[in-house]
């Protein structure tokens, strides 16, 4: 009896849009992850020729991990980093609903982050690198239906690279918390996420490469009680591939479409009664306008589409697009 109406509750839940959202799928929890995933070319490029920076394979991953390079990696003189970004987009599905329970809203993320990156050491025929830093995003949705979501994403992080020609890669890890806003007294969810990292990069002409990449991780997580359910029932294991193809089309002016395809094994589905196979497929094209070394100006559209086995924490189709301004100082 008590089961059936736990059940009955999520049912509701769901009903209602997902503002409430069930625990094995918090909204905040998803709209961090997609925005990590979906706005991958958000990046600084001057241009695509040897020894140059080689395209992100996610928002923030030269900020986190250090410049990729398409056939060196030349010493970095500066250690420092600061990441000032702004963004706004527009979502047709800030709920994680399924038609006819979906809410739009435009949601805002502001980011600041701080990196330290030592000099790389010659290993072999290639370099090993390493990047520690800390970032904090702030999420806010313009619609009052889905407005008590807005929170805060509070993140610290370490990542090893090793390159070696077209070759980069990684083992690192970070620790995210999220909190409520506006008081921040209240941790909705944290994680801790080891990863492992291999990226390849073709470059097809001076103007044009295609990077292939996979990252297979881990998350550690625990989320406030809801419904019953147990804390851990958003641990997982992932793995995602991604292909981008960046283009410098004239000086200063990129465009980079993506795709992407995670897996997700859960151990448990919504009410710890058996596991869980999520697969997120995500598409969309950036274009970046890098102003210099600093300044860039971005537009972006991606396409998210969830298939999943549990029955109440249901699939989903949802696009959303928008613009974006970043700050990167070095020193």
């Amino acid at each position: 009896m008590l089961i059936k109406s736990v059940k009955i509750a999520a049912f509701f839940c769901i009903l209602f849009g997902g503002l409430f959202s069930l625990h094995a799928q918090p909204a905040a929890v998803q709209q961090f992850q997609n925005n990590q995933l979906s706005q991958p070319q958000q990046t600084i490029l001057t241009n695509l020729t040897v020894g140059h920076a080689a395209p992100e394979l996610y928002q923030g991953e030269n900020a986190d991990v250090g410049p990729q390079r398409i056939l060196r990696l030349n010493p970095r003189p500066l250690y420092f980093g600061v990441l000032l970004d702004s963004q706004g987009f527009y979502t047709d599905n800030a709920n994680y609903a399924q038609e006819p329970n979906v809410i739009g809203s435009l949601v805002f993320v502001n980011t600041l982050q701080a990196t330290l990156t030592p000099p790389a050491l010659q290993l072999g025929d290639g370099k090993i690198s390493a990047n520690i830093g800390v970032a904090s995003q702030w999420y806010n949705y313009e619609n009052p239906r889905v407005s008590s979501l807005d929170f805060d994403a509070q993140t610290i992080y370490c990542i090893a690279l090793y390159n070696l020609g077209k070759w980069q890669f990684g083992l690192g890890a970070d620790y995210t918390r999220l909190v409520d806003q506006p008081h921040y007294d209240t941790e909705t969810y944290h994680e801790f996420l080891p990863m492992l990292t291999i990226q390849r990069v073709f470059p097809l002409t001076e103007n044009l490469l295609c990077a292939l990449g996979n990252q297979a991780d881990y998350h550690f997580s625990d989320t406030p009680s809801a419904l019953g359910s147990r804390g851990d029932i958003n641990d997982r294991f992932d793995d995602i591939v991604s292909l981008t193809l960046s283009w410098q089309i004239v000086t200063h002016l990129i465009v980079q479409p993506y795709y992407r395809l995670e897996f997700s094994h859960y151990l448990y589905n919504t009410f710890a009664t058996d596991d869980r196979n999520d697969y997120l497929q995500t598409a969309g094209v950036t274009l970046v306008y890098n102003f210099n070394a600093v300044a860039s100006v971005r537009a972006f559209f991606n396409y998210n589409r969830k298939q999943t086995n549990d029955q109440f924490s249901p699939a989903y189709l949802e696009y959303g697009g928008g613009l974006g301004l970043s700050l990167n100082f070095k020193f």
